[in-house]
């Protein structure tokens, strides 16, 4: 019989913690080998610590465990890991049924998830879920990276923040925030909007975790940010992770995008050598921004496929 025990992430031990990260790993090499992951203390830190505005669930299983994020009703997400001995034997259906119970419980309309794999795809459609939007992972050898010095447009400058946004500039890193509400979406999904409040509650996940949050944005006279980019790492890893990166409707075509992605790499390979490779992951449509990140040097490893489970109308499948 199938014991499978739900964990509170914010309160469980590390060794229960590390359990999920042994998951990941095992899964992280089987689908994308060769590219580094994050450590053992980095993935305890990380279920831990999310932002106290996302919900989440975690459940636990010999061989297998699943976890559940809810931003809101129309962007929740979730991820199912079985260790490939102990596959073909109802684990990966028993892990998902106590996900898709608990989303129904909170109110959510759909349910996605990503898949990699052929397997990962059958799984996915026989419980009726949709393929939607399709995201390209890539990645960039920082120690040998070709990055220029950035060229930045008269009227403008760079300037980078770490662990926080000043106070004095909080207001105009929201408005700049904006940018990244027309960023490719599957229809239906809506993005809470960034206000001050998501922003610092993002900001002291990432401090509890340890990890550095590098923001580069270039700003003009007034004191507008016309384009941003964030970077993360964490002590002891040899990875880095771009997480946003946006310009302002007004000021696009300036090459502020480039400027700030340039300055933000050259910074972080100053400040911390040891960083072997960086990682970021775009819409297969967003031809805009995957342009800019090759010509950077970023080389694209996994496209991963989202697929939809809208749970107002499940097939018997479930």
């Amino acid at each position: 019989m199938m014991e499978i025990g739900e964990i509170d992430a914010r309160s469980a031990s590390d060794d229960v913690l590390a359990r999920f990260h042994e998951l990941e790993l095992v899964c992280h090499e089987e689908l994308e080998s060769g590219d580094p992951w994050r450590t053992r203390d980095e993935g305890i830190a990380f279920h831990r610590h999310l932002p106290q505005d996302i919900t989440i669930g975690h459940w636990l299983a010999d061989g297998g465990c699943a976890v559940l994020w809810m931003h809101n009703p129309t962007a929740t997400f979730c991820e199912v890991l079985v260790h490939p001995e102990r596959r073909r034997h109802g684990l990966g259906t028993a892990l998902l049924e106590r996900v898709v119970e608990r989303a129904r419980a909170l109110g959510v309309e759909t349910l996605r998830g990503d898949h990699e794999t052929a397997a990962g795809a059958a799984f996915a459609a026989h419980f009726g879920a949709v393929d939607e939007q399709r995201i390209v992972r890539s990645l960039l050898e920082l120690q040998t990276a070709n990055l220029p010095e950035p060229l930045v447009p008269n009227g403008w400058h760079l300037v980078n923040w770490l662990t926080r946004v000043p106070d004095e500039h909080l207001d105009a890193y929201v408005r700049a925030r904006v940018a990244m509400d027309d960023a490719p979406t599957p229809d239906g999904m809506e993005f809470p909007t960034w206000d001050a409040e998501k922003i610092r509650a993002s900001e002291e996940s990432l401090r509890l975790r340890e990890r550095e949050m590098r923001l580069t944005v270039a700003m003009n006279g007034a004191g507008e940010i016309g384009a941003f980019t964030e970077l993360r790492h964490s002590a002891g890893s040899v990875l880095g992770l771009t997480d946003d990166t946006g310009t302002d409707a007004a000021h696009r075509g300036k090459g502020l995008a480039r400027a700030v992605k340039l300055e933000s790499l050259r910074r972080l390979r100053d400040d911390h050598p040891e960083i072997e490779a960086v990682t970021t992951r775009n819409a297969e449509e967003n031809a805009a921004m995957r342009g800019l990140n090759q010509s950077v040097g970023f080389r694209p490893t996994v496209v991963e496929t989202t697929a939809a489970l809208v749970l107002g109308r499940l097939t018997a499948a479930e």
